[in-house]
């Protein structure tokens, strides 16, 4: 009898030796995975303009990697029933049909946001696509004979004619796109709302695109 309770003593010990074993192996933390350095992909752009030689000044970088509105040109005042006219390439990376160059409309000569000016106000905010924005534009009609199915090739290395003019308390803006392969195009967006008593100004901005200004104008 005693030496049967002997060998169950012993089996228990055993048991519980083994299960102690077990425990201390679960509770071992794994060992720590290498982090890898993160891997750069590169950007891809439809179009490449690296190999352009400017032929004025440039707003932005042939790169296109100019974020929204983060580049403007000088700000030019037009004259009641007059206008202004400037002429500049513009350049794409062709990725979306907005990236490219923006007309705005605005109240001061300077600044670019209330931020900048209180007494800022924007009239309007016009991209080749189509797209108006601002306090002006409710009213505003917008025509062009562009062909979408081609829009971002055409817009890319296009020669472009811009004029925006006022005629007391609205204003009106048109541009002819030659294209590089030698097509023309037109825009114009009419009626957009001004104060008669106040001044209108203007300048361009970019999207993820560079204006070759052929004309000296100051980059801000």
């Amino acid at each position: 009898m005693k030496k049967l309770l002997a060998i169950l003593l012993s089996l228990l010990i055993l048991l519980s030796l083994s299960a102690c074993g077990r425990r201390t192996e679960a509770q071992t933390p794994p060992e720590e995975e290498s982090e890898l350095p993160p891997v750069s992909t590169p950007v891809q752009y439809l179009f490449d303009n690296s190999g352009v030689e400017p032929q004025g000044t440039l707003l932005g970088s042939l790169d296109c990697r100019a974020e929204y509105r983060s580049v403007y040109s000088d700000i030019r005042e037009v004259p009641d029933r007059g206008s202004d006219t400037r002429r500049f390439t513009l350049y794409t990376d062709g990725l979306a049909m907005w990236n490219g160059f923006l007309v705005i409309l605005q109240s001061t000569p300077e600044g670019h946001s209330t931020e900048d000016d209180e007494a800022y106000t924007e009239y309007a905010v016009i991209r080749p696509d189509h797209f108006a924005a601002g306090e002006g534009v409710k009213d505003a009609k917008m025509q062009s004979d562009w062909s979408w199915e081609s829009f971002t090739r055409d817009l890319n290395g296009a020669l472009i004619e811009l004029t925006v003019g006022r005629k007391g308390d609205k204003a009106e803006l048109a541009f002819t796109a030659t294209t590089a392969a030698g097509e023309v195009h037109q825009l114009s967006c009419k009626d957009i709302a001004i104060p008669a008593d106040g001044p209108l100004y203007y300048c361009l901005s970019v999207e993820h695109a560079c204006l070759d200004l052929l004309e000296e104008d100051t980059i801000e």
